[in-house]
């Protein structure tokens, strides 16, 4: 466990394992315990540096907050760290920043795996959010609203297990360590980088730059993913030259809680098929 210097602050890099370096960028106002259920596969064969992104968990609580500043942090850290290029993956918003990443610093990217992540935002995910930022400014980060998000993140069969049931109940605590004021913040950066808060009807969508990324990548979605859906993941994976686009059937939003060993799997094959350096 380390703290690494940004532009923005202190970011705290949990490390394990040993191999070639990967960074796991967590979702919307998660923690790098978002990939608690993995790491440990992912350690087996790589040097895994989770990261809590600035504003969550130990990493310092300053404002103000987007996907393009948080992308700058670990442009930051990582040549601080003396480890690039390295393997970046992300996931849901954390698959954002990672494209964001790729784009900006492609020189610290040796490859990119964004799972259920997104460069726009349809009508329907932006209502989505949007109605999620009302809910908390009503609420606060209550019960209802941790209810709310469970729901749209992980599939029925999942919750209706015992261990999803639990699983849920974790990330749920998770996301109440932020504060109302917080959350409502980072929600708001999943509006700004769809284009959607008022004023920013004529900027241009991310997805007009994912030409852009050169790094090998992989976009992995679930066809049953309802909170950002395999649409989605199929705009990014065709704007990226050379990406390679996986399917997983029947699950939900978050691969990495509901089948971290599958998902593991998939991700370790894709890494292993690049050339080596």
């Amino acid at each position: 466990m380390a703290f690494f210097e940004s532009r923005s602050g202190r970011i705290f890099i949990e490390t394990e394992g040993h191999g070639e370096p990967i960074m796991l960028i967590p979702g919307l106002g998660m923690d790098r315990t978002y990939y608690r259920l993995a790491t440990p596969f992912l350690a087996r064969d790589f040097e895994v540096h989770a990261i809590d992104p600035r504003g969550i968990g130990q990493s310092e609580k300053k404002g103000p907050y987007s996907v393009e500043s948080w992308a700058a942090d670990f442009g930051d850290v990582i040549e601080n760290m003396g480890r690039g290029p390295v393997h970046v993956v992300g996931s849901s918003l954390g698959g954002s920043m990672a494209l964001a990443l790729a784009e900006s610093r492609p020189e610290l990217v040796r490859s990119l795996t964004v799972v259920g992540g997104f460069s726009e935002l349809d009508r329907a995910a932006a209502l989505n959010f949007g109605l999620r930022a009302r809910l908390i400014r009503k609420l606060g980060m209550s019960d209802e609203v941790a209810d709310y998000m469970g729901l749209w993140t992980l599939t029925r069969e999942f919750i209706n297990s015992d261990e999803g049931y639990a699983q849920m109940k974790a990330n749920q605590a998770n996301i109440k360590k932020n504060s109302a004021d917080l959350y409502l913040a980072f929600v708001e950066t999943v509006l700004a980088w769809g284009r959607c808060l008022p004023g920013q009807e004529q900027e241009p969508k991310f997805t007009t730059r994912l030409g852009n990324i050169k790094a090998p990548t992989l976009v992995l979605s679930s066809d049953n993913d309802h909170l950002i859906p395999l649409a989605m993941s199929k705009i990014v994976a065709d704007k990226i030259p050379g990406a390679k686009l996986e399917i997983m059937r029947g699950y939900g939003h978050i691969l990495f809680v509901e089948h971290p060993r599958e998902t593991v799997s998939i991700v370790k094959t894709f890494i292993e098929s690049l050339p080596k350096r």
